[in-house]
């Protein structure tokens, strides 16, 4: 389990804001989206060591926005950024960004960064994502964003996927938006066998296990997951936890769904709400962490941070820069 620790002798803080464009438009619910914005924190120690966490609620997905982690962020900062391990906050991204700052796997993962699979990511129309898989050199597991055009369109996606690739396995996401006719329509028209499982094909978790019982599929719980009143019951259909840290907040939290992914023997995602680098680098921490762990052997865990690719920019999207990029950034807060 992670635990909080302080980071010693702290001497200043500092609270940086970021607007990332896209290449394109990009759709997050009912939301489309030019650019990405969010915030970047950093510490700095007596030593002059440099500490980065990233706040960005993800519209759409996030019930908070930019504007109130902001608004909460510099209120705090300004009467208790000398207290930041002991403060809790409502809104999840920024519990997420403070709890990774304190958590004491830091130094062990920066020593022991293990091997994650990072799993590509495909999305757009199906010339686009043809030429996406192509690119890849036919690896043998892709995830796939679906229902964001007709169900008719994505049948002849994943079936033309699958062609490419008789090997392929395809973890599709449907972020909870079709009926159930469309989920079934999809479901019957496809080679269930090359799907890997489906992330949330409704919005209504029973009838999600009542399809993947009629079509034989497997299961991803991903917004489920996000529910206050989550209460995990085990069902052979599910295979999976796609853990979003900005989205689930706290590591305590984390901590219980790994626990019972351990229990019932599911696969663990770590994946991204499309942040910049700093965010990246925080869910390869995390996996990294729970690698390490003795009775986390047996865990099968990969990372869904393959997002960086569609943003346009050359700022916060190198790890080797993140330091000399946050010094380009608008800084909306310091301690001095």
């Amino acid at each position: 389990m992670c635990h909080k620790q302080p980071l010693v002798n702290i001497s200043q803080a500092k609270l940086f804001a970021y607007k990332i464009p896209f290449k394109r438009t990009m759709q997050f619910q009912a939301f489309q989206l030019d650019h990405r914005e969010g915030l970047i924190l950093q510490l700095i120690d007596n030593e002059g060591g440099k500490y980065l966490s990233e706040i960005a609620p993800l519209p759409g997905f996030s019930k908070e926005t930019f504007t109130d982690v902001k608004t909460e962020m510099i209120n705090m900062l300004a009467t208790k950024w000398c207290q930041l391990a002991k403060y809790n906050s409502h809104y999840k991204s920024i519990q997420f960004a403070l709890d990774s700052l304190f958590i004491n796997c830091g130094k062990k993962v920066k020593t022991q960064q293990a091997e994650v699979d990072n799993i590509p990511l495909l999305q757009g129309d199906k010339i686009s994502i043809e030429a996406q898989y192509k690119n890849l050199g036919q690896v043998n597991l892709i995830k796939l964003k679906v229902a964001r055009e007709c169900v008719d369109s994505d049948i002849a996606v994943f079936n033309m996927l699958c062609q490419l690739n008789p090997l392929l396995k395809i973890r599709c996401d449907a972020n909870q938006a079709w009926s159930k006719q469309q989920a079934a329509s999809f479901f019957s028209a496809i080679n269930t066998q090359q799907l890997d499982y489906i992330e949330e094909p409704t919005c209504n978790h029973q009838t999600n296990l009542a399809l993947a019982e009629q079509y034989n599929v497997y299961l991803g719980l991903d917004e489920t997951l996000q529910n206050s009143d989550f209460c995990y019951q085990h069902h052979h259909s599910i295979k999976a936890f796609i853990i979003k840290p900005t989205l689930i907040g706290h590591l305590k939290k984390i901590d219980q769904l790994v626990s019972i992914a351990q229990k019932y023997g599911l696969m663990l995602s770590f994946s991204s709400s499309f942040e910049s680098v700093i965010g990246l680098q925080a869910l390869k921490n995390l996996a990294s962490y729970y690698i390490a762990q003795p009775k986390s052997q047996a865990l099968v865990i990969s990372l869904g941070i393959d997002t960086l690719k569609y943003f346009d920019s050359t700022m916060l999207i190198d790890a080797q820069k993140m330091e000399q990029d946050c010094q380009q950034l608008e800084l909306l807060w310091t301690s001095h």
